[in-house]
Order: structure tokens, then C-alpha cells, then sequence
């Protein structure tokens, strides 16, 4: 019983005093016959020290959750980089629009089919630049044909020699255009240039625009099978 409580006092974290240290007071001597002293017993001390840890309030230990949670991001974040990839995605991609396409039949355009919808950046609209990037990467298909990428690949006086297209904007105006191929990187990016910067004045173009660029083939008196575009802004999403 005292072993138990003397354990029990230590896990509580209780100061055990020294049990041979505690003062039992004895009996006064009376003027009658000298009486035997007796020592407490066991249980009388095992009373006293439960009287003792009473004396104190419960203080068990407290427990420790070893469960390790994982950091979620805050919802603040989330909601943000959910707003941040809907801005940088259009919802829809829009067939091309009823009117131009009858338009490109009426001239004698066929083959009609999306090159790509993109965002217009900065880069696409600096006039220093002065050139319109299709990244092949990001086209839907890649809509040179064999010997129109050869061209595309040769030199001419050490610049990348270009070839001429129409473009149409989403009034149906032609313009001519011209179309190179630079290798960037590992890639190799399609440029529409040499009046481009005519074009995105005239058709008011800006930043943060979405656009689709739409490609078809016409036979003409110059040329067979001539590479033309067509251009369509879309509406803010």
C-alpha cells in the first residue's frame, strides 16, 4: 500500500518528503507509571500521505497528440489561384463565326480549321517587337505545309526568309502579311510580321485580349493553294 502510494506520488510529480525525516511527536510523561512507546505502524503512514497528496490539486499529465496533420493551403490562397487560372484560361472555344466563314467560301477559301486561341501578351503588341508569336507547340496543328516549312527554313542575307499570306480581320478586310519561322529554344515559333504593327492599330488590339487565329487555302491567279488567315476577337469572358 505504501509502495503504491509513494509511486503514484512521483507520477503526480508530488515532492515525497523522507519518511525518516518526519517529526512524530511522543506522548508527555505522566506522573503515573511509565508507559511503552509504540511506533506508528504502516497504515497509520500510508494515511498520512494520502492526507498529504490530497493536499495538492490533480495535476495529471497532460497528453500528447502525436497525430501529425498536414498543412492545407488557406482558403484565401486556393480562391485566389482558382481566380488566377480562370483568368488565364477562356472558358469556351467558339466555332468561327458564321459570317466570315461564309465570307472565306465566297472568295474561294477553303480548309478552314483553328490554328489557335491565345491571350494576347504585351510581347505580341510592343512595337519593337513587331511580330505576332504562334509558338508550334501551343498550335493545334501545325498548318505549314513540307515545302512551305522548307522555305521557312532557309536564310536569306543572314535573316530567316518569309513568305507572304493574307490576313483578314473580323470586318472581313484583307491585308497581306508576312510569316516566319525562328527557332526559340528547343521550339520553333511561327511569326506573323512586316505590318503587323499597322494591324493592331487598326484593329484596336490589346493586351489581355483573347483572339482566334483561323487558317484556310484559296487559289488565286499568282498562286496555288495560297496560305491565308483570318483573325477573330472574342468577347471579354
Amino acid at each position: 500500500m505504501v509502495k503504491e502510494t509513494i509511486v503514484k506520488g512521483f507520477k503526480m510529480g508530488l515532492d515525497i518528503p523522507d519518511l525518516s525525516q518526519i517529526y512524530i511527536p511522543r506522548r508527555r510523561r505522566g506522573s503515573g507509571a511509565r508507559k511503552k512507546e509504540h511506533p506508528l505502524s504502516m497504515s497509520k503512514v500510508a494515511d498520512i500521505l494520502i492526507q498529504f497528496s490530497q493536499s495538492f490539486p490533480n495535476t495529471e499529465p497532460e497528453k500528447i497528440n502525436k497525430t501529425h496533420k498536414r498543412n492545407r493551403p488557406s482558403t484565401t490562397m486556393t480562391k485566389k489561384h482558382k481566380k488566377k487560372a480562370k483568368q488565364n484560361k477562356y472558358p469556351s472555344i467558339p466555332d468561327i463565326p458564321v459570317a466570315m466563314r461564309d465570307r472565306i467560301v465566297e472568295m474561294g477559301g477553303y480548309g478552314i480549321r483553328l490554328v489557335i486561341q491565345k491571350q494576347l501578351q504585351d510581347t505580341d503588341l510592343n512595337k519593337n517587337h513587331g511580330r505576332l508569336s504562334l509558338p508550334r507547340q501551343k498550335l493545334l496543328f501545325d498548318f505549314a505545309t513540307e515545302e512551305e516549312r522548307k522555305l521557312l527554313s532557309k536564310q536569306e542575307n543572314k535573316n530567316k526568309k518569309g513568305m507572304n499570306v493574307v490576313i483578314m480581320d473580323d470586318v472581313f478586310e484583307e491585308r497581306m502579311i508576312c510569316l516566319k519561322k525562328w527557332k526559340i529554344g528547343s521550339g520553333d515559333v511561327y511569326c506573323l510580321m512586316t505590318y503587323w504593327n499597322s494591324f493592331v492599330e487598326e484593329t484596336r488590339l490589346k493586351s489581355g485580349q483573347y483572339i482566334q487565329v483561323w487558317c484556310f487555302r484559296k487559289d488565286d491567279e499568282f498562286q496555288a493553294s495560297r496560305l491565308c488567315f483570318a483573325m477573330v476577337k472574342l468577347p471579354p469572358c
